[in-house]
């Protein structure tokens, strides 16, 4: 008498459909992320030989740019209420502010504001700067 032998199904896991989700995600963070570090406002940054420290988050961010315009965390400002937003900033006595001024930018502009951030208190001042090619 023949037996016929039975056949075990076979146990393992599809991974085609695994494989084209994984995929699917991988496009959309390719899609929905920015690559761009500081967004907007174009400035031709100064060249320095000494390394910035590492910006805080908690920092302002100060645009200046060669036509005189200035930008706090993104948004236009008109020179007279530049003081009035710094003072409104949150942080405190430990609020820092970043200036990304513009090499062409007039150095008196740059020494307004300057002026405007001491007047309202802020303690920690740094200009941003890109590194100089040796």
């Amino acid at each position: 008498m023949k037996f016929r032998q039975k056949t075990k199904p076979s146990l393992g896991i599809e991974i085609t459909p695994l494989i084209d989700v994984v995929f699917l995600l991988l496009i959309f963070f390719m899609i929905s992320t920015t690559f761009v570090a500081q967004p907007g406002i174009q400035v031709d940054l100064p060249q320095a030989s000494a390394r910035p420290d590492a910006q805080k988050p908690e920092s302002l961010d100060l645009t200046l740019t060669k036509e005189h315009r200035i930008y706090l965390n993104g948004q236009e400002l008109a020179p007279d209420q530049l003081l009035a937003r710094l003072k409104a900033a949150p942080g405190g006595k430990d609020r820092s502010l970043v200036i990304r001024a513009d090499g062409l930018a007039q150095h008196r502009m740059v020494v307004f504001v300057m002026d405007q951030a001491h007047q309202a208190g802020i303690g920690k001042l740094s200009v941003a700067t890109i590194e100089r090619e040796r």
